[in-house]
């Protein structure tokens, strides 16, 4: 299934989750550099190839057969797949975990607010990503997890499990966007990488910030993904892209005394207005 940037009205808030999560699926031919390809085995490198396949397949399945998946969130079946990779040992193209192990996690996921409150369980999920052919098989003393159509996946997931810095929110990021640059060094994307995913029209709002900002000398850093601007030294703005296809705004009151907007909140706004009037003349 082929997700378009652009689209912006959903049937339901899931298919708007799932639909987010695929455009920010990053491809192997951006994050699969010389450098990722040096240091990732045969398996590994062929791992990556097919959990980029494998995402972008799951979320189609997703998005066309809601039902089967929902209440669960996207979320929620992402940390399954990471979890299972990384408490795991690898074992030729399986993963295997002590039965023991696997159902305290399992007792204990149940449990949790998110399943509770969602009215769902591990097994249940399980069950829904059997449909794109994960396989769990419990025996006497396993749990043994492997993938029917993608079989290398959990070699390069566990790397990423092993990458620096993984257990920060960002690495975590990184897992569900196939962001493999973080296999063997810790990276942060660059502005047109954070941006990618942006419809058209977010984009032109961006950039007139972006040029709004600039005239008032103020200066664009990014931290952890999110867009923010200094004013001597001060933030003033920021914005990110988290969750929405429009940048999300945030003015630093705290800072408001040396604002260079000056109170004026409906200067930038009116920018970003004649910046879509003339996209919209062309």
């Amino acid at each position: 299934m082929k997700f378009d940037k652009n689209q912006h009205e959903f049937p339901s808030p899931f298919h708007r989750e799932i639909w987010w999560w695929a455009v920010g699926i990053v491809p192997p031919e951006d994050s699969l550099t010389d450098e990722v390809k040096k240091n990732c085995g045969p398996e590994a490198l062929e791992g990556c190839y097919q959990w980029h396949t494998y995402f972008n397949a799951l979320c189609g399945d997703m998005y066309e057969n809601a039902d089967a998946y929902t209440p669960a969130s996207g979320r929620q079946y992402r940390d399954i797949l990471e979890k299972i990779a990384a408490e795991g040992i690898v074992n030729g193209d399986d993963v295997i975990w002590g039965g023991a192990e696997w159902d305290a996690y399992k007792a204990k996921i149940n449990k949790s607010k998110a399943y509770v409150t969602s009215g769902v369980t591990l097994d249940e999920c399980l069950s829904a990503l059997a449909r794109t052919g994960l396989v769990c098989e419990i025996t006497d003393k396993n749990a043994i997890f492997y993938h029917a159509k993608f079989p290398k996946i959990f070699h390069a997931m566990q790397v990423f499990e092993r990458s620096p810095e993984v257990r920060q929110t960002p690495a975590r990021h990184h897992f569900a966007h196939c962001e493999f640059r973080q296999l063997f060094k810790s990276y942060s994307a660059n502005y047109d990488e954070l941006m990618r995913r942006a419809s058209d029209e977010s984009l032109f709002i961006a950039q007139a910030i972006h040029d709004y900002c600039r005239s008032l000398k103020m200066q664009r850093y990014i931290h952890f993904g999110i867009m923010k601007y200094k004013y001597k030294s001060v933030r003033i703005l920021d914005y990110n892209l988290y969750g929405n296809e429009y940048p999300t705004l945030r003015l630093n009151m705290g800072s408001w005394r040396i604002n260079p907007f000056r109170g004026d909140l409906e200067e930038i706004f009116k920018r970003i207005a004649e910046k879509k009037a003339e996209i919209d003349e062309k």
